[in-house]
């Protein structure tokens, strides 16, 4: 044979053998596409993991919703493994229930405690538009844990998300063109937000001037972007999901979800690939508290067809080659150091407020740095949501932060209020208006109405321009309290000036002066029904108090602490007109005390379902006994560690000077819902006791009382409900509440 047209005969066969590899290679290219469907996809995880300890390659993702999650986590070469730790961790349990962890609030940022349960804000300008609340989740924690979840793998593929660790795609929903949005490029914290916002439950994200929603609106299954966008030779769809029934006139949940989700088509032919759909209906949409079961649920159906999918996908990855593969792309992360910060969504006059936040002493803000200046922020009611969208900066070697700010209207207006079948019968109504410049300033009118208590308030806090941290505060209150039958009435008008500052970081100090009047109706002689004597007060107030409180809860709390001490200095004068012997009467008798009070109401978790609480109060005060025996009781501090015993008048545990102590055992049936009981020794350093001519004398040293209270709580979002019984002073009382119940500090306090 002609050697020429030998070695042409050898080179021909080597092309098209090389030719044949390269399609039989290319052939096996492996497309997982993932569905929405809530926490039921933690289930896409098991699937992840079957296919890694089967050597089974998986070259692109497509997802929508819980799918976008678990397909964004993979795609920048997270391991199913971790994967799970992310899910089980306290981050995410925040993130999941809108709370900040205890370390990342600041007490000084936050606005005073009110008995608000719903507030809309408005534009001045046009006082018809009032803006009612679009999500039940607040999005702060899930905004933040993007930023070092994706930020660094968004900057190595260059914003193509064909050169993450597997090439990915996830689709959202823009509701107004009733179109599809696939995302292969950008910033791929916010494709897996807008791909996971379910309307109501989360705000919209808009990008390029789109509001976006969850990708399952329109498409919960998105095979036809796998085809489109990469073409795979064999698809493995995991279904979590299905189409909603038909909904019944009565069920306005199901109503919804047949206007808004449009019906999906979960099939792949058995030419194309392998579908595996779960049956998980018993699963709720948003408890993501089952991750180990619904792991096994899709680990459990990948490897029951196992053998169909090795007998399709003959290619392999070796998990030594996969973890390899992973480190290299990962090892090429740069640091997560940040530059440049500029806020985008408010106006030049607005922006100093929130730069100052982020002030550094170097070029540099550390992620530590970061992060506390975000909490800081959010912990300012001023602000609906606060996205940052971190880019890395190629030319000095940082990720520079862009801040979309969104902050409320300036005026709002909040309802709020408790409901009780034995307790206080609340209605709240508020008005605030904000600014936001170097000046920042906050002011308020609030009422409350009920039969137990009726307050006015007003007030301002004006953040001062000044080189650290600094707020002046100015309130003005007038309340009342009728306690029945005991047929005494406390009438206090007072104001206060302060200044604060933070302390110790997350805590806050402050200093400030009070000016008040007290008059308080009674009755000195118990045999007179009709009687009715009168206390009046004129009195100043110099005061230091440092407190800090991240609670979880205004009501019934299950995480967190408060912590508070003051110390105050009193003097004023007193009156007293008697109804029934006028020879008592008097006119500005002088009165100066010392008062040193602390409260710490603490939370342990010890376990999954169990959490410990525990409380401790302390007050000391040099106020001497008033010569009347009631206006002694009525103007001593009170203990008062419950809802219920805010509403009533129990002069065995009020005194000058007392410590008290409780323990809290609570079990949480889930993160809303749990079953407290709290037992409370209350121990007065001597008791004020009725003389036989009606005056006020001490009683031995350390007497003991106790208190015990259990109660069956609902935490929602916005409020509190509750069946409780307590005991104390040989008194059983049961009842229901549902709301919010808090009064204004009385001027003592």
């Amino acid at each position: 044979m002609n050697p020429q047209l030998y070695k042409l005969r050898v080179l021909y066969t080597i092309i098209v053998f090389f030719f044949l590899v390269n399609q039989w290679i290319n052939a096996q290219k492996v497309g997982l596409v993932l569905s929405g469907g809530g926490a039921p996809g933690i289930a896409h995880i098991g699937v992840l993991k079957a296919l890694e300890e089967n050597d089974i390659p998986v070259d692109y993702i497509t997802s929508t919703s819980i799918g976008a999650i678990v397909g964004g986590m993979y795609a920048i070469g997270m391991t199913p493994d971790e994967m799970i730790r992310f899910l089980k961790s306290e981050d995410f349990k925040r993130m999941e229930n809108s709370e900040t962890a205890t370390a990342d609030q600041y007490t000084y940022f936050k606005a005073d405690s009110k008995a608000e349960i719903i507030g809309f804000d408005i534009d001045p300008t046009h006082l018809s538009d009032l803006q009612l609340p679009t999500n039940l989740i607040t999005p702060h924690e899930m905004n933040y844990a993007f930023v070092p979840l994706c930020a660094q793998a968004t900057a190595l593929c260059r914003n193509n998300f064909d050169s993450l660790f597997v090439p990915f795609r996830c689709v959202a929903s823009d509701v107004y063109t009733k179109k599809v949005v696939i995302f292969s490029r950008g910033n791929l914290s916010d494709a897996i937000r807008a791909s996971m916002t379910f309307p109501f439950m989360f705000k919209p994200l808009e990008i390029n001037n789109r509001l976006l929603y969850d990708g399952g609106i329109y498409n919960n299954f998105p095979t036809d972007v796998m085809r489109t966008d990469f073409s795979p030779d064999y698809m493995i769809g995991s279904v979590v999901a299905y189409n909603p029934p038909k909904a019944d006139k009565r069920d306005i949940g199901m109503q919804l979800q047949n206007m808004i989700i449009h019906p999906t088509n979960y099939f792949i032919s058995s030419s194309d690939g392998l579908l595996l759909n779960f049956d998980l209906k018993k699963f709720d949409t948003f408890d993501f508290s089952k991750i180990d079961e619904l792991v096994k649920i899709g680990y459990d159906s990948t490897m029951a067809n196992m053998e169909e999918i090795k007998t399709q996908v003959s290619r392999r990855m070796p998990q030594k080659d996969l973890t390899e593969k992973r480190a290299k792309f990962r090892n090429r992360f740069s640091k997560l150091d940040f530059g440049e910060v500029t806020i985008e969504g408010i106006d030049d006059n607005e922006k100093p407020y929130i730069e100052k936040f982020f002030q550094k002493e170097k070029n540099t803000l550390t992620q530590k740095d970061f992060k506390k200046a975000y909490y800081k922020l959010i912990s300012d009611n001023r602000f609906i949501e606060i996205i940052p969208r971190p880019h890395f900066n190629d030319t000095t070697g940082k990720f520079d932060i862009k801040l979309n700010v969104e902050k409320y209207n300036p005026l709002k207006i909040s309802f709020g209020g408790n409901i009780s079948s034995v307790i206080s019968n609340q209605a709240f109504i508020g008005l605030t208006y904000q600014t936001l410049t170097k000046w920042a300033q906050t002011s308020y009118i609030d009422g409350q109405i009920g039969k137990i208590y009726n307050s006015f308030s007003c007030g301002t806090r004006i953040e001062l321009p000044t080189a650290i941290n600094s707020y002046m505060k100015l309130n003005l209150v007038t309340h009342r309290f009728e306690f029945e039958p005991d047929k005494i009435s406390q009438h206090e008008s007072y104001g206060s000036l302060s200044v604060g500052f933070p302390f110790l970081t997350k805590a806050k100090l402050e200093l400030g002066a009070s000016y008040g009047a007290l008059i308080d109706y009674y009755n000195t002689d118990v045999n007179n029904a009709t009687g009715e004597d009168k206390s009046s007060f004129i009195i100043y107030n110099a005061f230091c108090r440092i407190e800090r409180n991240c609670l979880n809860s205004l009501m019934y709390p299950t995480k967190g602490s408060d912590f508070s001490t003051s110390i105050h200095y009193f003097n004023g004068n007193e009156s007293f007109y008697s109804s029934t012997n006028t020879q008592l009467n008097f006119n500005y008798k002088q009165n100066a005390w010392w008062q040193f009070k602390l409260k710490s109401d603490r939370y342990f978790s010890i376990s999954t379902h169990f959490t410990l609480g525990t409380y401790a109060e302390l007050v000391y005060s040099t106020r001497k006994l008033i010569q009347n025996y009631t206006e002694s009781i009525l103007q001593t501090q009170a203990f008062q560690p419950t809802p219920y015993t805010l509403t009533t008048f129990n002069k065995a545990f009020r005194t000058n000077q007392f410590s008290a102590i409780g323990l809290k055992p609570i079990y949480n049936f889930t993160n809303q819902f749990h079953l407290r009981t709290e037992v409370y020794c209350f121990v007065p350093f001597q008791t004020i006791t009725r003389n036989a001519d009606n005056s006020a004398g001490y009683s031995k040293l350390f007497s003991k009382q106790f208190m015990v209270e259990c109660a069956l709580v609902y935490n929602f979002k916005l409020a509190s409900s509750a069946v409780f019984a307590n005991y104390n002073c040989n008194t059983w009382n049961v009842g229901v509440n549902i709301g919010i119940l808090l009064f204004k500090p009385k001027f003592t306090e």
